[in-house]
């Protein structure tokens, strides 16, 4: 031992080490901060900021031209959904739901580019959309309007009618590809969860809805909705979240893979 620090500018080795530990940090900064930003074609992830909070889930205005629309007068949805929050304990539940949706059947089973296909639909995610809508959480002038009248008892046996009237399980005429890799695995790097861990496939949270069978451009405009904001009735930001960290090349995938599957394992409303 020569009695020299081992912290000290004569000790070779720790300058050596010390300056092999800042040029490993300034390589890993450049290629995190600089190049990786800059060969994403999207805007939501262009630059230092926006590839950060990205890649921490962070919600926040990416692109100049994006506006995020808070909800009208602070409205958020106020449902608490759990597998209990419905329960068939009356027989006659689902018959005076079927009455009920003869009002519904016209734009639900029709025009299912701009409203979602509801038979086989999940009982919870139907009740809170309903209640949603007519609190004011979700807004939409036709749904508002048709919701306005109805009691709480009566968008439960709606819930209830359209969940008991059969799933969607089978591949229509076009065929169903391979599932993209943002709908079976989602993507880590971005904090996003696969669609199917919710959406049913992997598992189903309690009251996400079913998505196969939905239509591709209703589909597309719903995840464009929650990206922009629009769209803000989804618990604890969640669907936000996640919106706003996916591509327009993976949003068309998911829209296209689900919007693939028809057909029921019920008899269908209408019949």
């Amino acid at each position: 031992m020569d009695g020299r620090s081992v912290f000290s500018t004569t000790n070779r080795w720790f300058v050596a080490s010390v300056s092999a530990t800042i040029a490993i940090a300034v390589i890993s900064a450049l290629i995190g901060f600089i190049l990786l930003p800059s060969a994403q074609s999207d805007p939501q992830f262009r630059g230092v900021w926006n590839a950060i909070c990205s890649a921490a889930g962070v919600s926040r205005q990416w692109a100049p031209s994006e506006s995020i629309v808070l909800p009208g007068g602070g409205a958020v949805s106020a449902v608490t959904i759990t597998p209990q929050t419905l329960s068939a304990s009356n027989p006659n539940v689902v018959q005076r739901g079927g009455v009920l949706a003869t009002r519904c059947v016209g734009c639900h089973n029709a025009s299912q580019a701009v409203a979602p296909l509801l038979s086989g639909q999940d009982a919870a995610f139907v009740y809170k959309q309903l209640s949603d809508f007519q609190s004011g959480a979700r807004t939409n002038v036709i749904m508002t309007s048709m919701v306005k009248g109805l009691t709480d008892r009566d968008m439960r046996d709606l819930a209830l009618y359209f969940a008991s009237s059969g799933r969607l399980i089978r591949a229509s005429e076009k065929g169903v590809g391979a599932e993209p890799s943002i709908v079976a695995h989602g993507n880590p790097t971005r904090n996003v969860a696969s669609c199917a861990v919710c959406h049913g496939g992997v598992d189903h949270k309690a009251g996400a809805p079913f998505l196969e069978g939905l239509s591709k451009s209703y589909l597309g405009d719903q995840l464009d909705a929650f990206s922009a904001g629009q769209r803000h009735n989804d618990a604890g930001e969640q669907m936000r979240n996640i919106a706003r960290n996916l591509t327009k090349s993976e949003i068309t995938d998911a829209a296209e893979y689900y919007s693939g599957f028809n057909g029921f394992n019920g008899d269908a409303i209408g019949h």
